[in-house]
């Protein structure tokens, strides 16, 4: 008997979690933040969260094919409620950050044991972006050598027509090889006013046979779109840190925007400084 009323008490409490006007909610939130009806809002269960008097609910927020997923904290009388989550003084954003990213897979220069990790989320069609290739290649990486490892992740903007294939194209490329990738990622940057929508498909065949990467696996991988799916994940994982705009730059955790040289600097050689300091985590 007792198990069954706490069974019962369970089952109550996640109702009580649960039951708010979804309708309501999302009226309120499209007002609030002149969302327009092409942005489709996707609302997951309510459940407790660690603020007290706040459930936390999953919100997806989808346009034009891309997604992006927020925390939305809502109060346990369903009259207040906050997008974007709370910060928690007790952790760093730069611990957050660093725990939201995924570089398994990511492309990386530099040695696997260096330090002081740069992860540069980028454009191959943004100006800026080609700044801040220049700036890691020619600068960073050479004058930090073997204490800075840079990780290559995909952020194409949708204004932008030829970014999205062009990360597709690389990511193809990456499938034959990292080395491959690259040396086609530099072609991308090196020949930027070169390629334009029109002519891009020609270029990547191109760019892709100059890397050394099989002409027919490529030419099924790219018209396939198959790694559309990877590309999107590196934008997701972006949108879920805050990050809209190219190049961004995550130095060790913390948040660079653009391609600013002297901030980038600063950070690594603060970071390396706590290294000598003796064993310091940077």
């Amino acid at each position: 008997m007792r198990s069954l009323a706490a069974a019962l008490a369970l089952t109550l409490l996640a109702a009580t979690a649960s039951a708010y006007d979804k309708k309501a909610l999302e009226e309120h939130i499209r007002e609030s933040y002149q969302l327009p009806s092409e942005v489709s809002l996707a609302f997951g269960e309510a459940k407790g969260s660690d603020v007290p008097g706040f459930d936390a609910i999953p919100l997806t927020l989808t346009f034009n094919g891309r997604s992006q997923n927020e925390t939305l904290f809502l109060s346990k009388n369903d009259r207040h409620y906050i997008l974007g989550g709370f910060k928690d003084l007790k952790v760093l954003p730069s611990q957050e950050r660093i725990k939201k990213m995924d570089l398994r897979t990511a492309p990386m220069r530099g040695k696997a044991d260096a330090p002081v990790s740069v992860v540069q989320y980028t454009d191959f069609q943004c100006p800026f972006c080609e700044r801040g290739y220049t700036i890691m290649r020619d600068k960073i990486l050479k004058e930090f050598e073997g204490k800075v490892k840079w990780y290559y992740k995909a952020l194409p903007l949708g204004f932008h027509d030829w970014a999205e294939p062009a990360a597709v194209a690389v990511e193809c490329v990456k499938t034959q090889g990292v080395d491959k990738f690259w040396t086609m990622h530099d072609e991308l940057f090196d020949k930027q006013g070169d390629i334009t929508a029109a002519d891009f498909d020609a270029k990547a065949a191109e760019f892709a046979k100059k890397a050394g990467a099989d002409a027919k696996a490529f030419d099924e991988c790219y018209k396939g779109k198959k790694t559309l799916e990877a590309v999107r994940r590196d934008a997701d994982e972006a949108a879920g840190m805050g990050i809209s705009g190219t190049p961004a730059f995550v130095v060790n955790g913390q948040l660079v925007s653009g391609a600013d040289e002297k901030q980038i600097r600063r950070i690594v050689e603060d970071q390396l400084k706590k290294v000598k300091r003796g064993g310091e985590k940077p």
